[in-house]
């Protein structure tokens, strides 16, 4: 008895190095926390930029519509680096604690599948600008943000794929109700990231 269990017991280990060295499990739900609550910042503060509340029909054509347009994108353009470096920052951290080197194979693939379809979401609101599309672009980006964090979670935790499936499900609604696309924006990338951030930092990296 003593002897299957302890065969048992070295199979489960056996995965549990197998299931490390394919996962980054790395990521940080501190700066998701962080990303979050910035997003919530920059929504108030463009809001109040503009004198536009973020619950009228809308709102985020008529923020672009301002004479105040170009710090609402740069306003937007600055949350988007600063989520971006302090992730990469606090991943590595994390990964250097662990003994997981920060850029190994995993690293790289979960950079890759998180990359493409991310890029490829930039490039389509970009167009959909050019277009006069704007009402749309809250619901593309949580579409391909949505899709980005299932393609990647193949490489990382498996509650990204939940958090992903949730972002997807906003950007619909979001291009369902279009009138109201930044308040789905705001849920997804604001609530739903502090959520995901304290759910990640509890679970995984609190000590």
């Amino acid at each position: 008895m003593e002897k299957h269990e302890e065969q048992l017991a070295a199979i489960q280990e056996m995965r549990n190095l197998m299931d490390r060295a394919s996962r980054f499990r790395s990521i940080s739900g501190l700066s998701a926390m962080v990303a979050g609550l910035l997003a919530i910042l920059c929504v108030v503060f463009v809001s109040q930029l503009t004198d536009v509340q973020l619950t009228e029909s809308a709102s985020f054509e008529r923020m672009l519509g301002t004479k105040f347009a170009t710090e609402v994108q740069l306003s937007f353009l600055v949350l988007l680096l600063i989520s971006i470096c302090f992730g990469i920052y606090l991943a590595a951290r994390n990964a250097q604690a662990t003994g997981q080197a920060a850029w190994d194979s995993v690293a790289k693939r979960l950079a890759l599948h998180l990359a493409i379809p991310l890029v490829t979401g930039g490039v389509f609101s970009m167009l959909l600008a050019q277009l006069g599309l704007l009402g749309l672009i809250p619901a593309s980006t949580l579409l391909f943000y949505g899709l980005a964090l299932v393609n990647a979670s193949h490489y990382t935790l498996d509650a990204v794929r939940l958090l992903g499936l949730v972002e997807i499900g906003l950007g619909l609604l979001a291009t369902a109700i279009v009138p109201f696309g930044l308040v789905f924006w705001l849920t997804g990338f604001g609530l739903m990231h502090v959520g995901f951030g304290l759910y990640i930092y509890l679970k995984y990296e609190r000590v």
